[in-house]
């Protein structure tokens, strides 16, 4: 069905335009910030408004535009009876979101995080022939593959590399492509973003929902800064993952189960939602299909033995690893006497208790997009070691389908987190903690509330239908 017909009547065509117009101002604004991004900072700097930082104008830029991108949300839903699959609003959506990214394609990555520098070494230290989980970067046996522009900038030197077969793999295709440039990672990890708009589009479609709901991903901030800015890994994370959902979506089980194999073996976190695409019948065929999928990512690994498994237990078992966590944080303080990596095993046994409950249950056919919401939203929740800002990108999909607010405002303010690293004392403020945390929780326990009592309702209003067929019936 056709929704721009109805934006042809004079009821309706003036308030569509009226959007349309919204959409292509906050568009151009959000453009603006985007391109001028941290070359703003002096004019704010004069004008006293935020703190000296890099990471406070960061900060300051981000809720900006976060601003303006619930403002458009606001709007896309506030009108989605009249625009729902409007062709054009879509096509200023992802124009703008494209352009949003190209922009900052260009920018260095030198004010948020660094990641994007491992990548490069772990497919430089391939490209020589060598397994990137056999020798941490300062190990005398790397020290050939040293330079003055990628090293230097490398996290953990000491340690072995933390990232699975699936994104090494990619590491080594990116550095055969376009070599130790960081403007070629970054544009490659944004190709995947914007290739990610494509198929969501697609799963919106065969769904059944407005199409124009890309906006909630599209124009996300976290998402444009994390990727195209900072290159996270998540631009490759999120397309394999929503191309499964997309392949489970069109009865192709076997091959969405793959993709969410290589969703999985780039950024472990994808593995959780293997229970919502599998139902009764299909269980045992996709738990095989997905574990042969990671064996064969792994196997040109495996000659480095128990080193394949790299920095994760360490990641897992410090304290130090520990960033920016909700409820853990507040079990570490409740519970002080509770070690810190059984606190870990903990969190990850009720996730994958929470998977095998959905593993067991029958589902619909509709339902796989809904239970691995819920799934990606218990590890938001539980998440067992860190919950940098980036992490959050992989819940965002889900959000076009549905858009709790709770979610929407934390994928917002989850950047606070970074003014962890212009404390004085190096520690996350708790202030900080609790503006993220406690609005989230807030939401989802209003939320949830909310909801209940709108179901209590809606049965009170169907017995009274049942009792009296013609109750609304006007009889004067």
């Amino acid at each position: 069905m056709d929704l721009e017909k109805p934006q042809q009547t004079k009821s309706s065509a003036a308030p569509f335009k009226s959007l349309q117009m919204a959409l292509v101002g906050l568009g151009i604004v959000s453009g603006l910030l985007y391109f001028f991004n941290f070359r703003l900072q002096s004019f704010f700097l004069q004008s006293g408004l935020i703190g000296k930082t890099r990471i406070h104008f960061y900060v300051f830029l981000f809720l900006a535009i976060s601003l303006l991108y619930l403002i458009g949300i606001y709007l896309i839903f506030r009108h989605r009876a009249i625009c729902g699959n409007s062709k054009s609003l879509v096509f200023i959506i992802i124009i703008f979101a494209v352009m949003f990214r190209v922009l900052l394609v260009p920018a260095a990555p030198s004010v948020l995080s660094k990641d994007m520098y491992r990548y490069i070494w772990d497919g430089r230290v391939q490209q020589n022939g060598i397994n990137p989980y056999q020798h941490p970067p300062d190990a005398d046996e790397l020290k050939s593959l040293r330079d003055k522009n990628v090293y230097p900038n490398i996290n953990r030197k000491s340690y072995p590399t933390l990232y699975p077969a699936g994104a090494q793999l990619f590491f080594r295709l990116f550095h055969i492509l376009v070599g130790d440039s960081v403007l070629g990672y970054k544009g490659l990890m944004t190709v995947f973003d914007v290739l990610t708009l494509f198929v969501l589009l697609a799963l919106l479609r065969v769904s059944g929902f407005e199409e124009t709901r890309l906006m909630v991903y599209a124009w996300n901030p976290l998402v444009i800064f994390e990727i195209a800015y900072s290159g996270h890994l998540e631009g490759l994370t999120v397309f394999w993952m929503v191309l499964a959902l997309y392949l489970n979506a069109k009865n192709k089980q076997t091959l969405g189960v793959a993709a969410l194999a290589v969703s999985s073996a780039i950024k472990l976190y994808p593995a959780l939602l293997l229970p919502a695409l599998l139902n009764r019948g299909q269980r045992i065929k996709g738990s095989l299909a997905f574990s042969v999928s990671i064996v064969l990512l792994y196997l040109p690994f495996f000659a480095a033995g128990r080193k394949v498994l790299g920095f994760l237990p360490i990641y897992l078992q410090n304290p130090y690893e520990s960033f920016n966590l909700g409820l853990k944080y507040l079990m570490m303080h409740l519970l002080p006497q509770v070690d810190y990596y059984l606190l870990s095993k903990i969190f990850l046994l009720a996730l994958a208790a929470a998977g095998l409950f959905i593993f067991l249950k029958p589902k619909q056919k509709d339902q796989a997009i809904r239970y691995a919401y819920i799934l990606m939203g218990l590890l938001m929740v539980l998440m067992p070691a860190s919950l940098h800002a980036w992490y959050v990108i992989i819940l965002v999909p889900f959000l076009c389908f549905y858009p709790a607010a709770a979610w929407l405002l934390f994928s917002c303010m989850v950047t606070l987190s970074y003014l962890k690293y212009v404390t004085p004392s190096g520690s996350m403020p708790p202030s900080v903690l609790l503006l993220q945390y406690g609005l989230l929780f807030v939401l989802l326990a209003g939320g949830y509330i909310f909801r209940r009592a709108t179901y209590k309702n809606r049965k009170i209003t169907l017995s009274l239908r049942q009792k009296q067929p013609y109750f609304l019936e006007d009889h004067s």
